[in-house]
């Protein structure tokens, strides 16, 4: 965003937390995680154990329910109101928990969030 202000190009950045789609399900997760246990050495897997893999599993599902916002039209109205109006914002945060997470960036000045 500050490299293209030299060239007199405005961005503005659409700062999304995490929204659940389709094609990112609990299956999806569950799959690419025992990809990734399988790839360890046995000595790593017995130092674990099994119950943690179980246990860690039931965990990310758990945390996918709770945390993702099924509602991606908070994303496209950031995006459309970026794109049309006249006086577009410098940031945009879709979803309770982007807005949680960079609460204090939200009321410091772009200029003093661009720096940090």
């Amino acid at each position: 965003r500050i490299e293209m202000q030299h060239f007199g190009v405005k961005v503005s950045i659409v700062e999304h937390g995490f929204f659940k789609a389709e094609e990112v399900n609990s299956d999806i997760i569950k799959k690419y995680l025992f990809k990734l246990w399988n790839r360890l050495t046995p000595e790593i897997r017995d130092s674990y154990g099994e119950k943690y893999l179980v246990e860690y599993v039931e965990a990310q599902s758990s945390s996918v329910k709770r945390l993702c916002d099924y509602d991606i039209s908070n994303v496209i109205k950031c995006m459309e109101h970026a794109l049309i109006a006249k006086h577009p914002r410098t940031r945009y945060r879709a979803g309770w928990d982007a807005k949680f997470f960079w609460l204090f960036l939200s009321y410091a000045p772009s200029c003093l969030s661009d720096m940090l």
